[in-house]
């Protein structure tokens, strides 16, 4: 694993990129950037404001994915709701990966991994699998390095999933880098110290652990071209730097 290759944004690469990969960034013509009203099928009447920054174009199954955001603060509907809020719905950044939409609920939905990091810190609902949409597994996987609360910082986010060999098992990688800020010219400063949040496999073995039903197996492929960054309840004026997903291989 690298800590000295660096990506157009000065940004450390975990994995290098795939002989003849694909790589796309923030601003090109596969970013997009929305801040639309929501509701939860789980909890009828509850409507929250919801950022999301996405990427949309298919990429081959081995990815790793950064962003960095600065978080000023979080709407009023966060806590509003029993349901809503620490460690339970619209209580965090999620990162989601493989997957394809998130607007229905059918076969074509989700079938994603999510790299889940709440506004207040702590490991609950870290790792997560969701299909069909909005159908989801949620784990609580212990962390290597404790995530902080990050209302009101910039905070990096990276994670990273590949296949193994044989292509039936999952391996994935998160990190969190809280060295960063932006300065005077509204630019982005950090220096690169990203922490290792947890380490796994899915396996598809479940063990009350990784799923069941449809959202059991690992999933090896990319379903979709739908690559998001969604925050319930985050302010309007949240922004992303340096975003990026790369088509990676093991080194």
């Amino acid at each position: 694993m690298s800590n000295t290759e660096i990506d157009e944004f000065g940004i450390v690469k975990k994995f290098p990129d795939l002989e003849g990969g694909v790589t796309i960034v923030q601003g090109g013509p596969e970013w997009d950037e929305t801040y639309t009203q929501h509701g939860y099928k789980s909890i009828p009447g509850v409507k929250i404001w919801r950022k999301t920054f996405n990427f949309n174009k298919k990429l081959k199954p081995d990815q790793e994915v950064t962003i960095y955001v600065f978080l000023p603060k979080l709407n009023k509907e966060y806590g509003s709701h029993p349901k809503v809020g620490k460690c339970q719905s619209g209580s965090g950044l999620s990162i989601k990966l493989r997957g394809g939409t998130h607007s229905n609920d059918g076969e074509n939905s989700a079938h994603c991994y999510i790299f889940h990091y709440e506004y207040e810190g702590g490991k609950c609902n870290n790792f997560q699998k969701e299909y069909p949409h909005p159908t989801y597994d949620k784990n609580d996987i212990d962390e290597q390095n404790k995530f902080p609360n990050w209302i009101g910082k910039v905070m990096g986010f990276k994670g990273a999933a590949i296949n193994t060999d044989d292509d039936k098992e999952v391996e994935f990688w998160c990190w969190f880098d809280e060295s960063a800020s932006v300065d005077n010219n509204g630019n982005l400063v950090t220096n690169n110290d990203w922490k290792l949040r947890y380490h796994g496999k899915d396996t598809g073995k479940g063990n009350g652990k990784y799923g069941g039903g449809d959202r059991k197996d690992p999933f090896t492929t990319t379903w979709g071209k739908l690559t998001e960054f969604r925050m319930d309840n985050a302010d309007k004026e949240t922004k992303a730097f340096c975003a990026s997903i790369r088509e990676i291989r093991r080194p």
